[in-house]
């Protein structure tokens, strides 16, 4: 783990900070990332993001671009019209 600072001035342990991503952050009690943040195991990637106080999920994803993607852009579902 390394310590990664955010262009808000927070700091956090990271395994890695790729394209201004957190890559599988510590996260202490109260010390959440704004930005989205991409967790991973062993087969997948999932990309997470605080959003009015909660934590989503929005999206699995099986590589490290796709996920990339997602965490800069949004979930698919967001960006979307209705009826679709």
């Amino acid at each position: 783990m390394a310590k990664f600072k955010l262009d808000d001035g927070t700091e956090y342990l990271a395994e890695d900070f790729i394209d201004g991503y957190l890559i599988n952050p510590l996260l202490l009690r109260g010390s959440t990332p704004a930005k989205p943040f991409i967790l991973r195991t062993e087969h997948v990637l999932s990309v997470h993001c605080l959003v009015m106080g909660c934590l989503i999920c929005w999206g699995v994803f099986d590589t490290l671009d796709e996920a990339l993607n997602c965490a800069h852009h949004g979930p698919f579902w967001r960006n979307r019209s209705c009826g679709v």
